[in-house]
């Protein structure tokens, strides 16, 4: 038994591993290397828009940073944050992991005045252990729950693609 718990929790900890440095590079990259944190079919859905495939997705995450850096106010910035995540099921090289992200964003500056997250989701992810022994998304699934007026560019998207 002991084995067994020792073995969930360091499944866990790979899982949120993945979870964090996927955000880290969203948050503080602009997303660049976001594509290869997926398999190479693997799947992005936020709300009702759907990236498929490593180049789909690479090409959301362009897109997004070119949309951040055109403000007219500024350049804008985002945070990430990860929350109750825990793993449902799992095998050998599988496993299906659920949290909540809470989405902030807006423009940078210095000691901005704090608002309340622009979106929050539900996360549903699909990992699978790949050849070269690093856990990647077969799916990575942002299902909204609540959100502000202000509307992220991963749901604004629709619009203009």
């Amino acid at each position: 038994m002991a084995s067994m718990h020792t073995d969930n929790h360091k499944l866990w900890y790979a899982l949120y591993s993945l979870e964090i440095a996927y955000w880290h590079d969203v948050d503080r990259n602009g997303g660049r290397n976001a594509h290869e944190f997926y398999l190479p079919d693997g799947v992005m859905v936020v709300g009702h828009n759907r990236f498929e495939g490593r180049d789909d997705i690479r090409q959301f995450y362009e897109w997004r940073e070119r949309q951040g850096k055109t403000s007219v106010t500024g350049t804008t910035t985002t945070r990430h944050l990860l929350n109750n995540l825990s793993i449902e099921s799992s095998t050998k090289h599988s496993a299906s992991v659920i949290g909540i992200v809470s989405f902030y964003g807006g423009m940078a500056r210095r000691m901005s005045q704090p608002k309340p997250p622009i979106l929050m989701t539900d996360l549903v992810s699909e990992c699978v252990l790949d050849d070269d022994g690093r856990w990647r998304y077969k799916s990575h699934i942002l299902e909204p729950v609540f959100a502000s007026h202000e509307s992220p560019l991963s749901l604004a998207i629709a619009a203009r693609r």
